[in-house]
């Protein structure tokens, strides 16, 4: 799946214009604890992954830098749900989440996140026919 970079972009050129206000203000502090947020933000941003491995039949990613990855037995899926938070008509976040049987009891797992629902339902497609493909061949 490719990377869905648009908010981390976003966050990490403000990061950088803080940056450049400290160098302008010479402010070594500013400069310092905004630098270190940049790296931050691009770490993060490049440990995201999502991965559906259809020869183990799991599907394994990562959302954060901190929070260890997840691994879904594909056969374990209950459902779907794309969840999109408005604030006045506008959309803030749309997440992704699974649901699945884990040792007899439903868990949940945010897969993506991003801005746009139409953007998260094209994953969500995406998934589903990787799934459904696989399954008619099995």
């Amino acid at each position: 799946m490719k990377p869905q970079l648009g908010f981390n972009i976003v966050v990490i050129g403000l990061a950088l214009l803080f940056v450049a206000l400290g160098i302008y203000i010479k402010s070594p502090g500013v400069i310092w604890i905004f630098a270190a947020c940049a790296v931050i933000f691009v770490l993060s941003a490049f440990t995201k992954s999502l991965v559906i491995d259809m020869d183990k039949k799991e599907i394994s990613g990562r959302m954060a830098l901190i929070k260890s990855g997840y691994t879904i037995p594909i056969s374990a899926i209950q459902h779907f749900e794309l969840y999109s938070l408005r604030q006045n008509f506008i959309t803030t976040n749309t997440t992704l989440n699974v649901y699945y049987l884990k040792d007899g009891k439903e868990k949940s797992v945010s897969l993506v996140q991003g801005f746009t629902a139409r953007g998260i339902q094209g994953i969500l497609n995406d998934i589903e026919e990787i799934i459904a493909t696989d399954g008619s061949k099995g």
